[in-house]
Parts: C-alpha cells; sequence; structure tokens
C-alpha cells in the first residue's frame, strides 16, 4: 500500500532528479501529455537512480545529450527494467552496473536483500520487510495477521513476532514460522483432476529424467479457472535454463495453466534459506502429491 509519506518521497525524488538532469527526461512530444518518460521506483533504489543519473551525467558530453532520454526506469517482477534512447556504448555499462546493484538491494529499505516471491508477486527485500510482506498475506486477513503479530508464541520462546523483530534482525526461526502462517490452504483433488495431472508426469520425466523425485500441486483454485503451482523435487540443483525448456515442454502438452517450480531436496532441509522459500514451504506445508503416471494396460479381449 502507498502510504501519503511514500508519495511525498516519491515526488520529492523525481523532482530533485529532473532539477540537476532535466536533459535526460525531455520529453520527444510538444505537450506535457506527448511521450512522457515512465517512471515507477521503489523508495529503496532511489539511491541507485540517482547515482545512475549522475554517472550517465559524467559519461555523455553536452555535445551529445540532445538524443538522450530516458524512456522507462520501472520495477517488474522484483527486477529493474530501465530503456532509453541515444548514446549507447557510454550508458551500457552504468545501466548494467545499476541493474545488478538493485538484484541485492532492498526495493523497500536500499539495504542488502535476495529477490524472493510470495504467491507469485516477486520483490528484491531484506529479511525485515520479507516478513512485513508474509504478514500482509496473511490467509485470514488483516485481524488473523494483527493478532499472530502481538501474541506470544511458544516457537519463539513465548515471545511475540513484533517484539522479536524490533529487538534486532530477524531469525530462521521467525522467517520460518512467518512463512508457515502466510501458507494457503492445501489444495482438494477431485478424481478428474487427478486424471490429467497425472499426464504432467511422463511430460518432466522427458525433461529431467530419474533426477525427477516427486510432483505436488499448490494454490490450485479451479473454480477460479485454469491456475496451480506444480513444485518439482529434483535430486540436486535446480537449474533456470532446465525450468524454461520444461515449462516450454508442458505448455505444449497443454499444461500452459500451470506454474512449474523447481525444488532441489537440499533447500526443504531449510526453507527460508533456499533461492524460493515460497515454494519451498508450499510442497512442505500446502500441497498434494500427484500420483505417478499409470499407463492403461492393453486389453486383450479375452
Amino acid at each position: 500500500m502507498v502510504t501519503p509519506v511514500d508519495e511525498r518521497r516519491y515526488r520529492a525524488f523525481l523532482a530533485a532528479a529532473q532539477l540537476r538532469h532535466a536533459w535526460q527526461f525531455q520529453r520527444r512530444g510538444r505537450s506535457e501529455a506527448d511521450d512522457p518518460v515512465e517512471i515507477e521506483i521503489p523508495p529503496g533504489w532511489y539511491g541507485l537512480m540517482d547515482r545512475l543519473f549522475d554517472g550517465v551525467a559524467e559519461a555523455v558530453p553536452a555535445a551529445e545529450r540532445g538524443g538522450f532520454r530516458w524512456r522507462r526506469l520501472r520495477v517488474v517482477h522484483g527486477v529493474l527494467e530501465i530503456r532509453f534512447d541515444g548514446v549507447r556504448d557510454r550508458i551500457l555499462p552504468i545501466v548494467t552496473r545499476t541493474r545488478d546493484e538493485a538484484a541485492v538491494t532492498c526495493q523497500a529499505c536500499g539495504q542488502p536483500g535476495t529477490r524472493r516471491q510470495i504467491a507469485g508477486d516477486y520483490r528484491v527485500n531484506c529479511d525485515r520487510h520479507f516478513i512485513e510482506l508474509l504478514v500482509d498475506a496473511h490467509p485470514r486477513g488483516a485481524s488473523g495477521a494483527r493478532r499472530w503479530w502481538q501474541t506470544p508464541q511458544p516457537a519463539l520462546g513465548r515471545r511475540s513476532p513484533a517484539s522479536l523483530l524490533q529487538s534486532g534482525p530477524p531469525s530462521e526461526l521467525l522467517l520460518d514460522q512467518a512463512l508457515r502462517l502466510a501458507m494457503p490452504a492445501a489444495p482438494r483433488l477431485n478424481g478428474a483432476h487427478r486424471q490429467r495431472l497425472q499426464g504432467v508426469w511422463p511430460v518432466l520425466r522427458e525433461a529431467f529424467g530419474e533426477r525427477l523425485r516427486s510432483l505436488r500441486l499448490a494454490e490450485f483454485e479451479p473454480e477460479t479457472g485454469p491456475n496451480g503451482t506444480l513444485l518439482a523435487m529434483l535430486a540436486g540443483e535446480p537449474d533456470t535454463a532446465a525450468r524454461t525448456a520444461a515449462a516450454n515442454q508442458l505448455a505444449r502438452a497443454g499444461y500452459s495453466d500451470l506454474r512449474l517450480r523447481l525444488i532441489g531436496q537440499s533447500d526443504l532441509d531449510n526453507p527460508v534459506r533456499a533461492a524460493d522459500p515460497w515454494s519451498c514451504m508450499l510442497a512442505l506445508e500446502a500441497s498434494v502429491s500427484i500420483p505417478r503416471y499409470q499407463p492403461a494396460a492393453p486389453f486383450d479381449g479375452r
């Protein structure tokens, strides 16, 4: 939720940047409404952007500034998107460095962070702000979240999550508790669902071979339309390129409605420090097993 304070900070950041480097934000049209620069930057990245603007000002001589302008500066699924017109050779190293810094900087506060997802929403956050987002995702809404947040918990040594977070950096135990609390209900599958989902096995077996150990389904709500998160448990470490290839194979086989997530067996030992804590905890707490594919026996007529 954007608060009035956040809005004022954003306006101040943008006004200061445009005042210092007006030539970087010039419009191509004649009126204020023509071809504006698209800017949607979270507060934790304001410092990164200021360094980007200053770096570009140093790299581009005054004689070459007429053709330069930012076109788009925004965050998309936890990734900084930067588009611009004009000189490129001098600018690209600065842009690349800024993107790399954003990938490990909390969008909320500017402290070191990690890109993680909550129910498909990717952001770069420090542990503290990741916990706040998990609390916001409480399945019983704001009232359930407040109750847990303020109530002493046996698993936390009879202290409330709020008091623990105030006393210092969040512990792995607090992260684990917040992650478990934010889990949706495990899906309920009928016979038709199970029969269709069994067809996923041969597709992913072809993609991963004997590395594929089990398949589970989470975040599945058929009454809202095609959807669902397919969790593939693998021996060894998941590979991003392999995930993309497998997702394409699933789509060609008629399973484009399923979001594929790969989980290494070792990630389940400590979900909060896995590359994808949300999917790991779904596998442990909020998913159902997909039975292995069993080809029908041929009918011999006897």
